[in-house]
């Protein structure tokens, strides 16, 4: 299983290395929420609804823990951390493109299999997650100082 050990190591990579942007405290509430609710969507719907499941037995192993810790978050912070007020949709949208391939990549790496879910069941979930609810996040920690 290359695919979430590589993914792992390049995400972790470039959030210890990206120009921070954000404060401590920015940081600290979004990695929170965003892993909260990533925790969240895959038990409800991998586990309760049994829709997907990640890695190549029904075990869960300590990768499939932190592939789930760290991707997701990551992936939120790396947005947010180059997210400014006058960014434009184009920027937006190229995440949830993004987010949509390395699904897809989950997939065809046979890390992530699909049970009753379709990959492109992820795209409405990345438009609310990238054009909504992250520039609200964000807007709301920066209003509250």
């Amino acid at each position: 299983m290359w695919y979430p050990y590589t993914l792992i190591i390049i995400f972790l990579l470039i959030v210890l290395f990206m120009p921070k942007k954000l404060t401590l405290r920015e940081m600290y509430f979004s990695l929170g929420i965003l892993g909260f609710s990533t925790w969240l969507g895959d038990v409800l719907v991998g586990d309760v609804f049994k829709a997907f499941q990640l890695g190549p037995s029904p075990k869960t192993y300590i990768i499939d823990y932190l592939f789930v810790t760290i991707i997701p978050p990551a992936i939120g912070l790396i947005y947010l951390n180059f997210l400014i007020q006058n960014k434009s949709i184009l920027y937006k949208w190229m995440w949830v493109f993004l987010s949509f391939l390395l699904e897809w990549g989950a997939v065809l790496s046979g890390y992530m299999d699909n049970k009753g879910w379709k990959t492109w069941y992820s795209i409405p979930v990345f438009i609310l997650v990238f054009i909504l609810f992250l520039p609200l996040h964000l807007k709301i920690l920066r209003h509250e100082k």
